[in-house]
């Protein structure tokens, strides 16, 4: 059915048979290898050479073009653009990192994942791993979960039960809540006399106190405009902004650079930031705690640095990450009334317009589930995810050698109409099973958390955080946005392009 789709897009846009073959037999060549690949499929595979290739640079290949700010902060739409020119798979190349093959279809995004072995390499975390290993090693003595080495396993191994574990989230839902009543109470606060208020700000604040207390048992005083919250947020941001100068460069040239000194410096106050937190917490620990640190601390010792590292990340990554998801999808809901209302008759048949969660009502919310992963599909909070193959795969046809660079542009597939009808329309019933707008893409055209050993380690805790934000807010605001339509900035996560003004209207 999709290839048939693909198809008959190439002939909407006035492509002859001979390109619309091509893609056939592209489709046919990634699914036969996706049965794990003969010997015969790979011969008649092409080389890599052969596959298409925009224009570049003798020696520095594409890094001019992947250098130009407008193209750094709207990543996602500049492969989008390069695929109308060269099809669905083509390739660029960066000095230091070579050939990087860039993938859109469902099936290629597949045919990637089936080539991961038993510690997946990710390209964007060498210069991470790097800055650790070197100009940080004084504060790392274990990067953590943010590198490539054999290090990463032992790592995820110790902590993936307790984060993974379902259970492990819905313990601290009482916390939540009560850090999402203070959100609401502090947006009636501040919001202007017209109700107006961009959101994004005080969602981060929310992040930041939601990742204190799972991990640490504490609150940081974000929302309160006390202690070191507002000041993490701020150094976060700035050096999320440096990010995308740094991770496609070659790491023996980065030391050099002013933006990596900026980046490093940034990092360092931010480490020390969250390791007096985290410090505080440890000392703290007691056999009854059952917080995120206190269990990873049993399980790994009070003297392993892993408990710290993994706090630090979890400080750093949660901030952006779920401050990112939530604005967009406050900003869905308010830009889709009808959908809004909706919700709120879920929570009001559930819980009531001023009751509590509970673990039996969060399991009969589906339509609250289904908009949180509408808006993720729409505006992702990282527009795709990147691999280093780890041996020989055929990916559309082509040759794909071990070693190889792989981006998955995941907001172009989560937002390809021949997945999705109306692809652009928040339609939280595609994900509800029994409705007639109920979706049949391909199971890997929406992916937002990543998918197999590399996929992102607390989303059941950031999914939390979302659900009960969504049932607050909307239990206590309806809420309106009127302005124009909000896309994205890529940094390493992407954040809002334009300020979300909503007007909360309380019920």
């Amino acid at each position: 059915m999709l290839m048939a789709l693909h198809t008959g897009n190439l002939f909407a846009k006035g492509k002859n048979l001979k390109q619309a073959t091509n893609i056939v037999l592209r489709c046919q060549s990634t699914v036969a290898m996706v049965d794990h690949g003969s010997t015969q499929t790979k011969q008649k595979a092409k080389p890599l050479s052969e596959m298409p290739s925009p224009p570049g640079w003798p020696i520095v290949g594409h890094l001019p073009l992947m250098m130009k700010i407008e193209n750094k902060e709207k990543m996602d739409k500049m492969f989008d653009r390069l695929r109308g020119d060269h099809g669905d798979i083509y390739r660029i190349y960066m000095p230091g990192q070579g050939n990087m093959v860039i993938i859109f279809r469902p099936e290629d995004v597949k045919a990637m994942y089936a080539g991961d072995g038993k510690s997946p390499k990710l390209p964007g975390f060498d210069m991470f791993s790097f800055i650790r290993k070197t100009t940080m090693k004084d504060r790392y003595t274990t990067a953590g979960l943010i590198n490539n080495t054999e290090d990463w396993y032992e790592v995820r191994h110790k902590v993936q039960q307790d984060m993974m574990r379902p259970k492990s989230a819905l313990y601290y839902l009482s916390e939540m809540e009560e850090i999402a009543i203070e959100l609401a109470d502090k947006i009636q606060e501040v919001k202007g006399n017209d109700g107006m208020l961009d959101p994004y700000a005080l969602v981060q604040e929310y992040a930041l106190e939601a990742v204190g207390c799972v991990f640490m048992g504490a609150r940081l005083g974000a929302l309160k405009g006390v202690g070191d919250g507002k000041q993490l947020i701020e150094i976060l941001t700035k050096s999320m902004a440096l990010t995308m100068d740094l991770i496609f460069l070659p790491k023996l040239l980065a030391p050099f650079l002013p933006s990596y000194k900026k980046f490093v410096k940034y990092q360092e106050e931010a480490f020390d930031i969250c390791k007096k937190h985290v410090d505080e917490a440890i000392a703290k620990v007691k056999d009854t705690d059952d917080t995120v640190i206190a269990k990873l601390v049993r399980k790994c010792g009070k003297d392993s640095a892993i408990p710290l590292i993994m706090g630090i990340d979890a400080l750093q990554v949660g901030i952006d990450t779920t401050g990112t998801s939530a604005a967009f999808l406050l900003y869905h809901l308010a830009n889709n009334p009808d959908k809004q209302e909706l919700l709120y008759q879920e929570i009001c048949d559930n819980i009531g317009p001023d009751g509590r969660m509970t673990e039996s009502a969060l399991a009969k919310m589906k339509y609250m589930k289904a908009c949180q992963i509408e808006s993720q599909r729409i505006l992702p909070a990282t527009f795709g995810t990147r691999r280093r193959v780890e041996t020989d795969i055929v990916i559309a046809g082509y040759q794909i050698p071990k070693g190889t660079s792989v981006i998955r542009v995941g907001s172009t597939s989560s937002n390809d109409p021949t997945s999705f009808v109306n692809p652009e329309k928040f339609l939280p019933e595609r994900w509800l099973r029994g409705c007639p707008e109920r979706h049949s893409a391909h199971s890997f055209a929406n992916i937002p958390w990543g998918h197999g050993a590399r996929a992102c380690i607390g989303q059941r805790f950031a999914k939390l955080e979302l659900y009960v934000l969504m049932v607050k807010l909307v239990q206590r605001y309806r809420m309106e946005y009127t302005g124009d339509k909000v896309e994205t900035v890529t940094h390493l996560v992407s954040m809002p392009d334009k300020p979300i003004n909503i007007k909360f209207i309380k019920r």
